[in-house]
């Protein structure tokens, strides 16, 4: 949600502007994938097999894009999200004079495709477990603004790479519902990232090659090693495939079927120096969400003056607004009068347009007696969100946004991303130690340890929550955080960081329930019972097995294959109360 978490802006996303006016053409090699997107895809090389290899079987050209793959890819918005990903910073070094070349023709234990923070950690947890790694993708600098809660980035060793913390986070849910969250956040310097996971990268003895991969072949036989085609020519071998490039992976993954539709999170967000800011909100103090309707219906300039029940607008603000996507002001109060201001839409299918967003944040500033002196940088963060899980059968494997670890109802994907890294490294180490092992039996391994059948029935939980985010209205949109901010620190930390195990997620919701107004008991129980998401939620805690979720699945307490039988009671308890709330007309 927001500037982080997540990585702001997709991962992936099309590069090389002028070819692209040029040719007609979505070029996307920013993070490593370059394909042709075409009615058939038909301009993604391969590379021939020798016939001393003839068991290889060359990886077809990625289809056309389907509807959920044209949502990852930015959809409408494709053009903003271009002009994001396209943005440059000479103070960011280029990694090629940071680590050694990867010489052309090379015999990786690993190629991960992608530089961003996921790939970066992901190849130096490899290399420093004794694997020879290749890196492969464009040479360009981080370009999104992350945000993260300062407790996340210690876990992982990256506190250092924080610019400006705040020692707590405000939030305003309707006049007059201010929520103190209680809970350090802070700003990541991407400078300071890209050259730590670089320095991390440069010490384990990562080789770094500035190319597109444009074509895998994946093996059939047994410790067969995939090789991969690139853009300038050269033809590698690796025993396993990472795919860090972000969404633009996705072309290149199979995903189950029967999951609910991917949409997306968009906001636009500017760097600027502002008059008036710390007469609106507290300047010691992180914005986390302001869902107050000031960017219609109010005179410029009296926001402040508002009262509870007092809006010249009606009903604190809300008359007219049940048609209307939700959207809330993120801001970081910064030093020498400049803030980051970023209007957001948690997540909406389709995606609530830049335009939309940019109007809502100038009348929204106006309505706070913000005054605009001068716009040092613009952002356009477009983040794909929930939809289908990949497969994990397949012989590629994935890593951060490119394996859906982006949380479905927040968009925090970065966090994730690094803490996830090393078991994503330690299971694909123990795969290859295996002399007879190759690109599946490694890959099958990475997509265990990421997508465990518990990993599997969180995920469920959490595209749950995501489509009951999309249909609520402002109102009901407000009542929902003020109940969710009001749980137990754990349920609702755990909730957004992604670390709650099925069977928690499960009390996170009957507590829920118990603290929800009737409206919004109405909505969950109406939800779960009529929504689609509602049988996936099921079929996964239900009808899925347990099996291989002791070693990884995640999970404040683990998640294990011992959690199934308290998951399915737990489960039978929320749908058993579900029931007696609709028979009591949802009041209960």
């Amino acid at each position: 949600m927001q500037s982080l978490g997540p990585a702001r802006g997709v991962q992936g996303r099309a590069c090389g502007q002028r070819q692209q006016r040029r040719s007609g053409r979505a070029h996307w090699g920013r993070f490593g994938l370059n394909y042709t997107s075409s009615s058939r895809c038909t301009a993604v090389r391969a590379v021939a097999s020798p016939p001393e290899q003839a068991a290889v079987r060359p990886a077809a050209a990625p289809p056309a894009p389907d509807a959920n793959q044209r949502i990852r890819e930015g959809g409408t918005e494709a053009g903003l999200v271009l002009a994001q990903s396209s943005k440059r910073d000479p103070e960011q070094p280029s990694l090629a004079s940071q680590l050694p070349p990867l010489a052309p023709g090379a015999a990786l234990d690993v190629a991960v495709v992608g530089c961003g923070p996921a790939g970066l950690f992901l190849a130096a947890q490899l290399a420093e477990r004794g694997l020879k790694v290749g890196l492969i993708g464009p040479d360009v600098p981080f370009v999104n603004n992350y945000g993260v809660w300062v407790d996340e980035f210690k876990a992982v060793g990256l506190e250092d790479t924080l610019e400006l913390t705040f020692p707590d986070a405000q939030c305003w849910f309707g006049e007059g519902h201010e929520v103190r969250v209680g809970r350090a956040y802070g700003r990541v310097s991407r400078r300071k990232l890209r050259a730590r996971l670089t320095s991390l990268c440069a010490n384990a003895g990562v080789a770094y090659l500035a190319d597109e991969v444009t074509a895998i072949e994946t093996p059939d036989g047994p410790g067969a090693s995939s090789r991969l085609a690139t853009a300038g020519g050269a033809a590698l071998g690796a025993r396993l495939v990472a795919l860090a490039s972000g969404q633009a992976a996705g072309r290149f993954l199979k995903y189950e079927e029967g999951a609910p539709a991917v949409a997306a999170q968009t906001a636009y967000g500017i760097e600027a120096e502002v008059e008036g800011y710390s007469d609106a909100y507290d300047p010691k103090a992180m914005l986390f969400m302001d869902y107050r309707r000031h960017h219609t219906g109010v005179w410029e300039g009296s926001a402040q003056r508002l009262q509870r029940g007092k809006h010249p607008n009606a009903a604190d603000g809300l008359w007219g607004s049940s048609g209307e996507v939700p959207s809330f002001l993120y801001a970081m109060p910064l030093a020498n009068g400049r803030v980051f201001l970023e209007e957001t839409c948690l997540v909406a299918r389709p995606a609530l347009p830049f335009s939309v967003l940019k109007r809502r944040l100038e009348r929204r500033m106006a309505a706070m007696g913000l005054k605009l002196k001068t716009v040092h940088e613009e952002e356009w963060s477009y983040i794909p969100v929930g939809g289908p899980l990949p497969l994990p059968g397949q012989p590629v494997a994935a890593f951060g946004a490119a394996a859906n670890l982006v949380h479905p109802a927040t968009g925090f994907s970065v966090s994730r991303s690094l803490r996830e890294a090393p078991a994503a490294a330690a299971a694909a180490a123990a795969a290859l130690a295996r002399p007879d092992a190759g690109a599946r039996e490694a890959a099958a391994a990475v997509w265990e340890a990421l997508w465990p059948a518990e990993r599997r029935r969180q995920a469920a939980f959490h595209l749950f929550g995501m489509e009951l985010l999309i249909q609520l209205d402002l109102g009901s949109t407000n009542d929902f955080f003020r109940t969710f901010f009001a749980l137990p620190q754990t349920y609702w930390r755990g909730f957004l960081g992604s670390s709650l195990s099925s069977g928690q997620l499960v009390v996170f919701a009957l507590l829920t329930f118990a603290l929800a107004p009737a409206g919004i008991k109405g909505k969950l129980v109406s939800h779960l019972i009529t929504d689609p998401s509602g049988a996936y939620l099921a079929q996964k805690y239900l009808g899925g097995s347990s099996e291989g979720s002791s070693s990884s699945g995640g999970g404040a307490d683990g998640g294990g294959s011992s959690d199934g039988p308290r998951v399915a009671a737990a489960a039978g308890l929320l749908l058993a109360l579900s029931q007696i709330a609709a028979a009591r007309g949802g009041d209960a």
